[in-house]
């Protein structure tokens, strides 16, 4: 209800009407009870303030009201007059309170910005609006969205700069970035894929063997026995890498392969103190691929394939690399250089293939050197030692470059020495004429007791002092003759394999 129609209303009961007639009684219309002070609205409060009995001004006195229909016919001429002065009252007052209003609105208007402002400038510095040069560190947990004003805020002090809008992206929180790291490689094929691969270059080895055995009666005699073993295809055109240990002594030599077929073989060469051979049968096949034993960790997987019992054919163990570089002495004191595998490797494995988990081979078996009373303890000659050897074998027939003294002996142990009356080292039992040791005016039935710095006891320190050599080196080398010490200068020769000087087990070439 506005203004004009709170003037306008009808008088309240009791007052004569605009019109002149008589006015309405009170108990034409019950009044209502009366509100209360919280629901007294300020139209409510005009209206009642007109309906009150009482002087327009302060001093004048009200009639008090009768409620009689006497009273309702008093005439009414003076009734517009005093309504009139009622209203200039009620507009007045209606006046004053709204200037009273609008100071306090005004006054509460300016106490709250006041305080805005105050809250604006002792925080400026923390929100670090506008500055683009100073930029919090952002860590991730304690990143908060920063929001941008969406309009410029001016403080009440003048001499402040005003803030401006920032036109940098809010900052929101993020989550930490993802760690990207290149996928691992995958296996290049399965062991399943390996052995399909491999099997068609792997070969069964079958060596009828002549040994000569010592009787009861101390005199020597022929036996006939049958060696196994494995090998693989290192070309296309037939040769075969296996064992020394596997043909040593052969006099007939049998290579099977997968697809059943059988093939006679000889021997193109071999290298004994390593303990390979080099074989060579006609046709085509398929050779294995070649990889790098120096790329080999501890742990590693690794695959053998061979002939376990020389009736086992093909067949495939697994296991890993369990130690690298090992120096296994066998037991005519040769020491050479092998990785030790769990990966299960019996008589007639040797001279088999161990590869790696791309196909490739990487060693190759020796059951000559693995623990028959140890369970899960293999050695594998490293493929790096030998490729060299392998080609050397293939192209000329023997190691090149690999040095020979010229001598066969015996070792002299202390009870020998004791015996005989002679000094223990390496007696020399035969030496090949024109040889390197025959140059240097080495004879038979001298005592070798030093080779350089190293001092001989056994054939296996012979072979120790001479590792390392090449042909064309010189050494230094001490023997007794007759109780005498002499040392003579011998430049080392190449080594040609050849016939062994003797027929004695316990008598090694050097």
């Amino acid at each position: 209800m506005d203004m004009n129609d709170l003037f306008n209303s009808a008088p309240p009961a009791g007052e004569p009407k605009p019109d002149g007639t008589a006015p309405d009684t009170g108990d034409a219309q019950p009044q209502p009870d009366a509100p209360t002070e919280d629901t007294v609205s300020f139209s409510s409060y005009a209206a009642r303030y007109l309906a009150e009995e009482g002087p327009a001004d302060p001093g004048e006195a009200q009639p008090a009201q009768e409620n009689t229909a006497a009273k309702s016919a008093q005439p009414t001429a003076a009734a517009p007059e005093k309504k009139a002065k009622k209203e200039k009252t009620v507009k007045q007052q209606l006046t004053s309170f709204g200037v009273v209003m609008v100071v306090l609105c005004f006054l509460l208007s300016f106490l709250a910005g006041a305080g805005g402002a105050f809250a604006v400038m002792s925080f400026y510095p923390l929100l670090n609006i506008g500055n683009k040069n100073d930029t919090a560190e952002i860590t991730e947990g304690n990143v908060h969205e920063i929001p941008v004003p969406s309009q410029e805020t001016t403080l009440p002090d003048a001499t402040a700069q005003p803030v401006q809008e920032s036109t940098a992206a809010p900052v929101t929180e993020t989550q930490p970035p993802e760690t990207t790291t290149a996928a691992p490689a995958p296996a290049a094929k399965t062991k399943g894929e390996i052995y399909a691969e491999a099997v068609d270059s792997i070969v069964g080895v079958r060596a009828v063997v002549e040994k000569q055995v010592a009787t009861f009666f101390g005199r020597y005699t022929t036996q006939t026995a049958t060696s196994s073993g494995s090998g693989f295809f290192i070309t296309a055109d037939g040769y075969v890498v296996t064992n020394y240990h596997v043909i040593n002594g052969a006099r007939e030599i049998t290579v099977s392969t997968y697809d059943g077929g059988s093939y006679p073989a000889t021997v193109r060469g071999y290298e004994e103190s390593n303990d390979i051979a080099v074989l060579k049968i006609e046709g085509s096949f398929t050779p294995a691929a070649i990889g790098r034993s120096s790329d080999l960790h501890v742990g590693d997987d690794i695959l053998v394939i061979g002939n376990p019992l020389g009736s086992l054919s093909y067949t495939f163990t697994d296991g890993v690399v369990s130690y690298l570089n090992r120096m296994i002495t066998d037991e005519t004191g040769t020491t050479i250089h092998m990785f030790q595998t769990n990966a299960a490797i019996n008589e007639g494995n040797s001279g088999g293939p161990v590869y790696n988990m791309d196909g490739e081979v990487v060693g190759i078996a020796s059951a000559k050197y693995a623990s028959s009373s140890i369970e899960g303890l293999g050695f594998c000659i490293p493929i790096d030692d030998v490729i060299d050897m392998i080609n050397d074998i293939m192209r000329t027939g023997y190691v090149t470059g690999k040095p020979v003294l010229g001598v066969s002996v015996q070792t002299v142990t202390t009870t020998m020495s004791l015996r005989y009356g002679i000094s223990v080292g390496c007696y020399v039992v035969e030496i090949g004429e024109g040889t390197a040791a025959d140059n240097a005016g080495i004879l038979a039935a001298d005592v070798i007791t030093a080779i350089d710095d190293t001092v001989i006891y056994s054939a296996t320190d012979m072979s120790s002092a001479l590792s390392g050599k090449t042909a064309g080196d010189s050494v230094r080398v001490r023997v007794n003759r007759g109780g005498t010490d002499m040392i003579f200068t011998v430049t080392l020769d190449e080594y040609v394999p050849g016939a062994a000087r003797t027929d004695y087990s316990n008598v090694y070439d050097f």
